[in-house]
Protein backbone atom coordinates (compact mmCIF):
# COMPACT_ATOMS: atom_id res chain seq x y z
CA UNK A 1 0.00 0.00 0.00
CA UNK A 2 1.42 3.68 -0.80
CA UNK A 3 2.56 5.57 2.27
CA UNK A 4 0.25 8.53 1.03
CA UNK A 5 -2.80 6.16 2.08
CA UNK A 6 -1.51 5.67 5.27
CA UNK A 7 -1.20 9.26 6.22
CA UNK A 8 -3.76 11.01 8.52
CA UNK A 9 -6.48 12.59 6.36
CA UNK A 10 -6.09 16.52 6.58
CA UNK A 11 -8.78 18.66 7.58
CA UNK A 12 -10.94 20.39 4.76
CA UNK A 13 -11.85 24.09 5.90
CA UNK A 14 -15.37 25.95 6.26
CA UNK A 15 -14.18 28.14 3.04
CA UNK A 16 -12.78 24.83 0.87
CA UNK A 17 -16.59 23.42 1.49
CA UNK A 18 -18.23 26.91 0.72
CA UNK A 19 -16.02 27.18 -2.61
CA UNK A 20 -17.17 24.22 -3.69
CA UNK A 21 -20.49 24.62 -3.27
CA UNK A 22 -20.37 27.85 -5.41
CA UNK A 23 -18.08 25.41 -7.83
CA UNK A 24 -21.88 23.07 -7.73
CA UNK A 25 -23.82 26.34 -8.54
CA UNK A 26 -21.53 27.40 -11.55
CA UNK A 27 -21.78 23.88 -12.54
CA UNK A 28 -24.97 23.93 -12.54
CA UNK A 29 -25.75 26.48 -14.62
CA UNK A 30 -23.02 25.88 -17.01
CA UNK A 31 -25.05 22.41 -17.55
CA UNK A 32 -28.33 24.12 -17.90
CA UNK A 33 -27.24 26.74 -20.52
CA UNK A 34 -25.90 23.82 -22.14
CA UNK A 35 -29.10 21.52 -22.16
CA UNK A 36 -31.59 24.14 -22.24
CA UNK A 37 -32.34 23.74 -25.80
CA UNK A 38 -32.85 20.11 -25.36
CA UNK A 39 -36.53 20.92 -24.00
CA UNK A 40 -37.06 23.87 -26.39
CA UNK A 41 -36.17 21.55 -29.61
CA UNK A 42 -39.79 21.17 -30.71
CA UNK A 43 -40.89 25.07 -30.47
CA UNK A 44 -37.27 25.91 -32.25
CA UNK A 45 -37.75 23.31 -35.55
CA UNK A 46 -41.60 24.69 -35.55
CA UNK A 47 -40.87 28.30 -35.15
CA UNK A 48 -37.52 27.88 -37.55
CA UNK A 49 -38.57 25.25 -39.54
CA UNK A 50 -35.67 23.14 -38.95
CA UNK A 51 -34.36 19.75 -39.65
CA UNK A 52 -33.01 16.92 -37.22
CA UNK A 53 -29.65 17.88 -38.23
CA UNK A 54 -29.54 21.54 -37.76
CA UNK A 55 -31.32 21.30 -34.69
CA UNK A 56 -28.31 18.29 -33.65
CA UNK A 57 -26.15 21.69 -34.82
CA UNK A 58 -27.71 24.27 -32.34
CA UNK A 59 -27.17 21.80 -29.34
CA UNK A 60 -24.64 20.09 -30.80
CA UNK A 61 -21.68 21.12 -33.15
CA UNK A 62 -22.51 24.91 -33.00
CA UNK A 63 -22.07 25.18 -29.48
CA UNK A 64 -18.98 22.88 -29.21
CA UNK A 65 -16.86 23.95 -31.41
CA UNK A 66 -16.55 27.20 -30.23
CA UNK A 67 -16.15 25.46 -26.70
CA UNK A 68 -13.18 22.97 -27.49
CA UNK A 69 -11.66 26.19 -29.53
CA UNK A 70 -11.53 28.09 -26.49
CA UNK A 71 -11.25 25.48 -23.88
CA UNK A 72 -6.91 25.53 -24.26
CA UNK A 73 -6.56 29.21 -23.61
CA UNK A 74 -8.78 29.29 -20.83
CA UNK A 75 -6.84 26.55 -19.81
CA UNK A 76 -3.73 27.98 -19.96
CA UNK A 77 -5.01 31.20 -18.08
CA UNK A 78 -6.36 28.78 -15.19
CA UNK A 79 -2.87 27.59 -14.61
CA UNK A 80 -1.37 30.67 -14.99
CA UNK A 81 -3.65 33.75 -13.01
CA UNK A 82 -6.62 33.90 -10.77
CA UNK A 83 -9.40 30.66 -11.12
CA UNK A 84 -12.15 32.92 -9.11
CA UNK A 85 -12.05 36.03 -11.62
CA UNK A 86 -11.68 33.91 -14.81
CA UNK A 87 -14.93 31.26 -13.52
CA UNK A 88 -17.09 34.40 -12.71
CA UNK A 89 -16.19 36.31 -15.85
CA UNK A 90 -16.77 33.53 -17.78
CA UNK A 91 -20.21 32.57 -16.21
CA UNK A 92 -21.35 36.46 -16.87
CA UNK A 93 -20.43 36.32 -20.26
CA UNK A 94 -22.23 33.11 -21.34
CA UNK A 95 -25.38 34.11 -19.22
CA UNK A 96 -25.48 37.07 -21.24
CA UNK A 97 -24.65 35.11 -24.71
CA UNK A 98 -27.93 32.73 -23.54
CA UNK A 99 -29.91 36.13 -23.25
CA UNK A 100 -28.70 36.75 -26.47
CA UNK A 101 -30.22 33.14 -27.79
CA UNK A 102 -33.48 33.80 -26.71
CA UNK A 103 -33.52 37.57 -28.54
CA UNK A 104 -32.67 35.81 -31.89
CA UNK A 105 -35.43 36.26 -34.69
CA UNK A 106 -33.41 33.77 -37.28
CA UNK A 107 -31.99 30.58 -37.17
CA UNK A 108 -27.89 32.57 -38.39
CA UNK A 109 -28.83 34.83 -35.28
CA UNK A 110 -29.32 32.10 -33.07
CA UNK A 111 -26.46 29.70 -33.57
CA UNK A 112 -23.97 32.84 -33.48
CA UNK A 113 -25.33 33.61 -30.32
CA UNK A 114 -24.84 29.91 -29.43
CA UNK A 115 -20.96 30.01 -30.18
CA UNK A 116 -21.15 32.79 -27.67
CA UNK A 117 -22.36 30.81 -25.00
CA UNK A 118 -19.94 27.56 -26.08
CA UNK A 119 -16.60 30.44 -25.66
CA UNK A 120 -18.01 31.29 -22.10
CA UNK A 121 -18.67 28.00 -20.75
CA UNK A 122 -15.07 26.83 -21.33
CA UNK A 123 -13.40 28.67 -18.97
CA UNK A 124 -15.93 27.33 -16.20
CA UNK A 125 -14.99 24.05 -16.43
CA UNK A 126 -10.92 24.02 -16.16
CA UNK A 127 -10.91 26.53 -13.54
CA UNK A 128 -13.32 24.73 -11.51
CA UNK A 129 -11.25 21.75 -11.26
CA UNK A 130 -8.19 23.30 -10.54
CA UNK A 131 -9.67 24.91 -7.87
CA UNK A 132 -11.18 21.73 -6.53
CA UNK A 133 -7.91 19.69 -6.67
CA UNK A 134 -6.08 22.70 -4.91
CA UNK A 135 -8.63 22.64 -2.28
CA UNK A 136 -9.23 18.45 -1.99
CA UNK A 137 -6.18 16.18 -1.84
CA UNK A 138 -5.88 12.50 -3.77
CA UNK A 139 -8.03 10.56 -1.31
CA UNK A 140 -11.06 13.25 -1.36
CA UNK A 141 -10.58 14.29 -4.55
CA UNK A 142 -13.71 12.05 -5.85
CA UNK A 143 -15.85 13.15 -3.55
CA UNK A 144 -15.50 16.37 -3.86
CA UNK A 145 -15.63 16.33 -8.02
CA UNK A 146 -19.13 14.62 -7.40
CA UNK A 147 -20.40 17.19 -5.40
CA UNK A 148 -19.05 19.47 -8.47
CA UNK A 149 -21.00 17.06 -10.77
CA UNK A 150 -24.30 17.14 -9.21
CA UNK A 151 -24.43 20.37 -10.96
CA UNK A 152 -25.59 18.08 -13.97
CA UNK A 153 -28.98 16.39 -12.46
CA UNK A 154 -29.77 19.80 -10.37
CA UNK A 155 -29.64 21.48 -14.23
CA UNK A 156 -31.63 18.11 -15.64
CA UNK A 157 -34.47 19.15 -12.47
CA UNK A 158 -34.58 22.89 -13.15
CA UNK A 159 -34.21 22.13 -17.14
CA UNK A 160 -37.45 19.52 -16.87
CA UNK A 161 -39.42 21.33 -14.03
CA UNK A 162 -38.86 24.99 -14.91
CA UNK A 163 -37.99 25.87 -17.97
CA UNK A 164 -40.30 23.44 -19.37
CA UNK A 165 -43.20 25.32 -17.59
CA UNK A 166 -41.94 28.60 -17.85
CA UNK A 167 -41.28 27.96 -21.97
CA UNK A 168 -44.69 26.88 -22.00
CA UNK A 169 -46.22 29.63 -20.17
CA UNK A 170 -44.27 32.26 -21.26
CA UNK A 171 -42.53 30.91 -24.16
CA UNK A 172 -38.96 29.52 -24.89
CA UNK A 173 -37.65 32.85 -25.06
CA UNK A 174 -38.14 34.09 -21.47
CA UNK A 175 -37.13 30.60 -20.72
CA UNK A 176 -33.63 31.44 -21.41
CA UNK A 177 -33.78 35.40 -20.01
CA UNK A 178 -34.44 33.80 -16.85
CA UNK A 179 -31.30 31.42 -17.10
CA UNK A 180 -29.52 34.19 -17.62
CA UNK A 181 -30.35 36.57 -14.44
CA UNK A 182 -29.55 33.79 -12.20
CA UNK A 183 -26.39 33.07 -14.00
CA UNK A 184 -25.32 36.87 -13.55
CA UNK A 185 -26.29 36.96 -9.55
CA UNK A 186 -24.22 33.81 -9.13
CA UNK A 187 -21.16 35.45 -11.08
CA UNK A 188 -21.62 38.29 -8.46
CA UNK A 189 -21.64 35.84 -5.32
CA UNK A 190 -18.55 34.19 -6.95
CA UNK A 191 -17.00 37.32 -7.11
CA UNK A 192 -17.77 38.57 -3.31
CA UNK A 193 -17.36 35.09 -1.62
CA UNK A 194 -14.86 32.82 -3.32
CA UNK A 195 -11.07 33.19 -2.44
CA UNK A 196 -8.29 31.72 -4.68
CA UNK A 197 -6.94 28.83 -3.54
CA UNK A 198 -3.00 28.50 -2.80
CA UNK A 199 -0.79 26.56 -5.52
CA UNK A 200 2.44 26.05 -5.67
CA UNK A 201 4.58 28.72 -7.71
CA UNK A 202 5.12 28.25 -11.51
CA UNK A 203 8.03 25.86 -11.63
CA UNK A 204 10.82 26.64 -14.55
CA UNK A 205 12.97 24.90 -16.80
CA UNK A 206 16.42 25.70 -17.16
CA UNK A 207 15.98 27.73 -19.83
CA UNK A 208 14.02 29.92 -17.03
CA UNK A 209 10.88 29.64 -19.43
CA UNK A 210 7.89 28.42 -17.62
CA UNK A 211 8.02 24.41 -17.31
CA UNK A 212 4.32 23.72 -17.76
CA UNK A 213 3.72 24.97 -20.96
CA UNK A 214 0.87 23.31 -23.37
CA UNK A 215 3.66 21.24 -25.16
CA UNK A 216 5.06 19.89 -21.75
CA UNK A 217 1.66 19.29 -20.60
CA UNK A 218 0.92 17.00 -23.86
CA UNK A 219 4.23 15.53 -23.60
CA UNK A 220 3.07 14.73 -19.85
CA UNK A 221 0.25 13.38 -21.38
CA UNK A 222 1.49 11.11 -23.38
CA UNK A 223 3.70 9.66 -21.12
CA UNK A 224 1.05 8.91 -18.99
CA UNK A 225 -0.78 5.99 -19.81
CA UNK A 226 -3.76 5.69 -17.52
CA UNK A 227 -4.15 9.65 -17.90
CA UNK A 228 -4.15 9.76 -21.76
CA UNK A 229 -6.59 6.29 -21.69
CA UNK A 230 -9.05 7.76 -19.54
CA UNK A 231 -8.77 11.50 -21.52
CA UNK A 232 -9.57 10.01 -24.67
CA UNK A 233 -12.39 7.21 -22.63
CA UNK A 234 -14.03 10.53 -21.75
CA UNK A 235 -14.06 12.02 -24.79
CA UNK A 236 -15.93 9.04 -26.57
CA UNK A 237 -18.38 8.62 -23.41
CA UNK A 238 -19.46 12.51 -23.93
CA UNK A 239 -20.70 11.72 -27.47
CA UNK A 240 -23.38 9.27 -25.92
CA UNK A 241 -24.12 11.85 -23.22
CA UNK A 242 -24.39 14.06 -26.13
CA UNK A 243 -26.21 12.47 -28.12
CA UNK A 244 -28.76 11.28 -26.10
CA UNK A 245 -29.39 14.58 -24.06
CA UNK A 246 -29.71 16.05 -27.20
CA UNK A 247 -32.84 13.58 -28.81
CA UNK A 248 -34.12 11.81 -25.59
CA UNK A 249 -36.86 14.23 -24.88
CA UNK A 250 -37.69 14.96 -28.51
CA UNK A 251 -37.87 10.97 -28.66
CA UNK A 252 -40.46 10.72 -25.87
CA UNK A 253 -42.62 13.16 -27.08
CA UNK A 254 -42.79 12.26 -30.61
CA UNK A 255 -43.29 8.40 -29.93
CA UNK A 256 -45.13 8.68 -26.70
CA UNK A 257 -47.73 11.28 -27.52
CA UNK A 258 -46.95 13.64 -24.40
CA UNK A 259 -46.61 17.37 -23.87
CA UNK A 260 -43.07 17.92 -22.27
CA UNK A 261 -44.17 20.42 -19.80
CA UNK A 262 -46.63 18.40 -18.59
CA UNK A 263 -44.19 15.33 -17.83
CA UNK A 264 -40.81 17.38 -17.29
CA UNK A 265 -41.37 17.11 -13.49
CA UNK A 266 -42.04 13.40 -13.40
CA UNK A 267 -39.14 12.73 -15.87
CA UNK A 268 -37.29 15.63 -13.79
CA UNK A 269 -37.04 14.29 -10.10
CA UNK A 270 -36.73 10.86 -12.11
CA UNK A 271 -33.26 11.83 -13.51
CA UNK A 272 -32.47 13.95 -10.52
CA UNK A 273 -32.63 11.81 -7.64
CA UNK A 274 -30.89 9.18 -9.96
CA UNK A 275 -28.68 11.33 -11.12
CA UNK A 276 -27.75 12.79 -7.89
CA UNK A 277 -28.03 9.17 -5.77
CA UNK A 278 -25.33 7.68 -8.76
CA UNK A 279 -23.12 10.41 -8.99
CA UNK A 280 -22.29 11.03 -5.34
CA UNK A 281 -21.71 7.26 -4.46
CA UNK A 282 -19.60 6.69 -7.68
CA UNK A 283 -17.12 9.41 -6.30
CA UNK A 284 -17.28 7.81 -2.90
CA UNK A 285 -17.04 4.70 -3.99
CA UNK A 286 -14.20 5.29 -5.85
CA UNK A 287 -12.64 6.98 -2.91
CA UNK A 288 -13.21 4.45 -0.33
CA UNK A 289 -12.76 1.06 -3.19
CA UNK A 290 -9.37 2.54 -3.97
CA UNK A 291 -7.85 2.53 -0.15
CA UNK A 292 -7.72 -0.66 -1.31
CA UNK A 293 -6.84 -0.60 -4.52
CA UNK A 294 -6.28 2.37 -7.38
CA UNK A 295 -7.32 0.82 -9.98
CA UNK A 296 -11.16 1.27 -8.77
CA UNK A 297 -10.82 4.87 -9.80
CA UNK A 298 -10.29 3.61 -13.54
CA UNK A 299 -12.63 0.07 -13.05
CA UNK A 300 -15.86 2.40 -11.68
CA UNK A 301 -16.20 4.73 -14.59
CA UNK A 302 -15.98 1.42 -16.61
CA UNK A 303 -18.55 -0.45 -14.75
CA UNK A 304 -21.19 2.39 -14.37
CA UNK A 305 -20.54 3.14 -18.26
CA UNK A 306 -21.50 0.07 -19.44
CA UNK A 307 -24.38 -0.17 -17.55
CA UNK A 308 -25.72 3.06 -19.36
CA UNK A 309 -26.39 0.49 -22.62
CA UNK A 310 -29.61 -2.04 -21.04
CA UNK A 311 -31.04 1.14 -19.07
CA UNK A 312 -31.30 2.72 -22.82
CA UNK A 313 -32.17 -0.40 -24.34
CA UNK A 314 -34.77 -0.53 -22.03
CA UNK A 315 -35.90 3.45 -22.38
CA UNK A 316 -36.20 3.16 -26.19
CA UNK A 317 -37.96 -0.04 -27.10
CA UNK A 318 -40.27 0.06 -24.72
CA UNK A 319 -43.78 1.08 -25.04
CA UNK A 320 -44.85 1.57 -21.13
CA UNK A 321 -45.01 4.89 -20.26
CA UNK A 322 -43.85 3.87 -16.56
CA UNK A 323 -40.74 1.80 -18.06
CA UNK A 324 -39.61 4.85 -20.48
CA UNK A 325 -39.56 7.13 -17.53
CA UNK A 326 -37.56 4.73 -15.05
CA UNK A 327 -35.16 3.71 -17.76
CA UNK A 328 -34.72 7.18 -19.08
CA UNK A 329 -33.26 7.96 -15.51
CA UNK A 330 -31.18 4.74 -14.93
CA UNK A 331 -29.51 6.16 -18.32
CA UNK A 332 -29.10 9.95 -17.76
CA UNK A 333 -27.97 9.06 -14.48
CA UNK A 334 -25.16 6.16 -15.50
CA UNK A 335 -23.82 7.86 -18.92
CA UNK A 336 -22.98 10.21 -16.56
CA UNK A 337 -21.39 8.23 -13.33
CA UNK A 338 -17.89 8.38 -14.66
CA UNK A 339 -17.77 12.02 -14.23
CA UNK A 340 -16.81 12.44 -10.61
CA UNK A 341 -13.77 9.56 -10.62
CA UNK A 342 -12.88 10.41 -14.16
CA UNK A 343 -12.20 13.94 -12.94
CA UNK A 344 -10.21 13.29 -9.96
CA UNK A 345 -8.29 10.99 -11.49
CA UNK A 346 -7.16 12.94 -14.49
CA UNK A 347 -6.51 16.07 -11.88
CA UNK A 348 -4.42 13.53 -9.90
CA UNK A 349 -2.33 12.29 -11.93
CA UNK A 350 -1.34 15.95 -13.18
CA UNK A 351 1.34 18.55 -12.01
CA UNK A 352 -0.80 21.67 -9.77
CA UNK A 353 0.16 24.12 -12.65
CA UNK A 354 -0.75 21.83 -15.30
CA UNK A 355 -4.09 20.81 -14.05
CA UNK A 356 -6.54 23.65 -15.66
CA UNK A 357 -4.68 22.89 -18.96
CA UNK A 358 -5.71 19.32 -18.65
CA UNK A 359 -9.02 19.81 -17.70
CA UNK A 360 -9.26 22.31 -20.94
CA UNK A 361 -8.30 19.46 -23.04
CA UNK A 362 -10.56 16.79 -21.37
CA UNK A 363 -13.35 19.72 -21.97
CA UNK A 364 -12.01 20.01 -25.51
CA UNK A 365 -12.15 16.49 -26.94
CA UNK A 366 -15.52 15.81 -24.86
CA UNK A 367 -16.98 18.83 -26.45
CA UNK A 368 -15.40 18.47 -30.18
CA UNK A 369 -15.53 14.82 -30.09
CA UNK A 370 -18.77 14.66 -27.64
CA UNK A 371 -21.22 17.22 -28.38
CA UNK A 372 -19.66 18.52 -32.01
CA UNK A 373 -20.01 14.91 -33.21
CA UNK A 374 -22.69 13.03 -31.02
CA UNK A 375 -25.92 15.20 -31.76
CA UNK A 376 -25.05 15.67 -35.23
CA UNK A 377 -24.54 12.18 -35.91
CA UNK A 378 -27.68 10.83 -33.99
CA UNK A 379 -29.97 13.85 -36.39
CA UNK A 380 -28.27 12.31 -39.24
CA UNK A 381 -29.20 8.89 -38.76
CA UNK A 382 -32.75 9.49 -38.05
CA UNK A 383 -33.06 11.39 -40.88
CA UNK A 384 -31.10 8.41 -42.76
CA UNK A 385 -33.19 5.70 -40.91
CA UNK A 386 -36.49 7.88 -42.12
CA UNK A 387 -35.16 7.70 -45.94
CA UNK A 388 -34.57 3.90 -45.55
CA UNK A 389 -38.15 3.59 -44.68
CA UNK A 390 -37.51 2.47 -40.77
CA UNK A 391 -40.26 2.66 -38.10
CA UNK A 392 -39.46 5.29 -35.38
CA UNK A 393 -36.01 6.41 -37.13
CA UNK A 394 -35.31 8.17 -34.07
CA UNK A 395 -35.64 5.26 -31.73
CA UNK A 396 -33.17 3.13 -34.05
CA UNK A 397 -30.85 6.18 -34.41
CA UNK A 398 -30.25 6.60 -30.53
CA UNK A 399 -29.57 2.76 -29.61
CA UNK A 400 -26.79 2.98 -32.71
CA UNK A 401 -25.14 5.93 -30.62
CA UNK A 402 -26.10 3.68 -27.49
CA UNK A 403 -23.44 1.37 -27.86
CA UNK A 404 -20.60 3.59 -28.28
CA UNK A 405 -20.35 3.79 -24.70
CA UNK A 406 -18.97 -0.24 -25.15
CA UNK A 407 -15.68 1.80 -26.62
CA UNK A 408 -15.61 4.23 -23.37
CA UNK A 409 -15.46 1.31 -21.02
CA UNK A 410 -12.80 -0.61 -22.91
CA UNK A 411 -10.63 2.40 -22.69
CA UNK A 412 -11.34 2.61 -18.72
CA UNK A 413 -10.14 -0.49 -17.83
CA UNK A 414 -7.31 -0.05 -20.43
CA UNK A 415 -6.70 2.96 -18.07
CA UNK A 416 -6.77 0.60 -14.88
CA UNK A 417 -3.59 -1.59 -16.28
CA UNK A 418 -1.09 1.25 -15.25
CA UNK A 419 -3.15 3.79 -12.81
CA UNK A 420 -1.37 2.53 -9.63
CA UNK A 421 2.29 3.23 -11.55
CA UNK A 422 1.25 6.33 -13.16
CA UNK A 423 -0.12 7.91 -9.55
CA UNK A 424 3.82 6.91 -7.71
CA UNK A 425 5.29 8.60 -10.47
CA UNK A 426 2.68 11.08 -9.87
CA UNK A 427 3.65 11.56 -6.28
CA UNK A 428 0.37 10.51 -4.78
Amino acid sequence: MQASIKAPVAPVSRQAWLTLFLLYLLNTMLVLDKIVFTVLMEPLKNEFDLSDLQLGLVTGAGYAVFFGLASIPFGILADRYNRRNLAASCLTFWSAMTALCGAATTFPALLAARLGVGVGEAGGGPASLSMISDLFEHRRRATAMAIFSLGSPTAALINLTMNTKVAHDYGWRTALYANCVIGLVLAFVIWLAVKEPKRAPLPADASGKSGTTLKATLKHIWATPSLRMMICGGAIAYTVVAGMSAFNFSYLVRVHKVDLHEVGPVLGIAISVAGVIGLFTSGRLADVLARRDERWRAWVPAITTLASIPFGMGAFLTSSWTVAVLCTAGLAATVTLWLAPGYALTQSLAPERMRGKIGAILFLLANLVGFGIGPPVVGMLSDLYASNGFAVPLRWALITGLFVNSISALLFLLAARTVREDLKRANV
